[in-house]
């Protein structure tokens, strides 16, 4: 028989929450830090993809080296995901164009 799941305690869900505020602030705080140095380099419309590529890249292996890797990206590699995340803004923006 296999083992029942424990209901998520409370600590357990505070502990994701704030993992998931200071991913998500992270993310975002890189994401424009990058992009105002690589529009210094490189036209506006990469240094944007670039710059949030390699934020959510930076930001899952953080997560990842401090033990909470998000739920649905957990077994994704974070050069992966920011591959396509950066793909999804540059073509986001080509397509808004």
């Amino acid at each position: 028989m296999g083992r029942r799941k424990r209901a998520f305690r409370p600590a357990a869900l505070a502990r994701r929450a704030l993992f998931f505020v200071a991913g998500a602030l992270l993310t975002g705080f890189l994401a424009i830090f990058l992009n105002a140095v690589l529009g210094l380099y490189v036209p506006r419309h990469f240094a944007v993809s670039i710059a949030v590529g390699v934020a959510v890249a930076v930001t899952l292996w953080l997560l990842r080296l401090a033990n909470h890797p998000p739920l649905l990206l957990a077994k994704v590699h974070p050069l992966a995901a920011g591959l396509c995340a950066g793909l999804g803004v540059h073509i986001a923006r080509f397509w808004l164009r």
